[in-house]
């Protein structure tokens, strides 16, 4: 089965499917395919992992 993550678009909030080992710890943009934003893993809302973790990785990012 192939690994995939679900980021979800910091400007339209929606979500799509990433392949997992080229693109999830790359450190490059992603591109929202329904938006055109282009965001690194860092910026999103809201990230589903391969085996249904969820994080929010814009929340953890935000200084205190």
């Amino acid at each position: 089965m192939v690994k995939h993550f679900d980021p979800t678009c910091p400007q339209c909030h929606k979500s799509f499917h990433v392949h997992h080992e080229d693109l999830r710890h790359a450190n490059v943009q992603l591109l929202c395919p329904y938006c055109g934003k282009q965001f690194l893993v860092e910026e999103c809302d809201k990230l589903i992992e391969h085996d249904g973790t969820v994080s929010y990785p814009r929340r953890a990012s935000r200084p205190n």
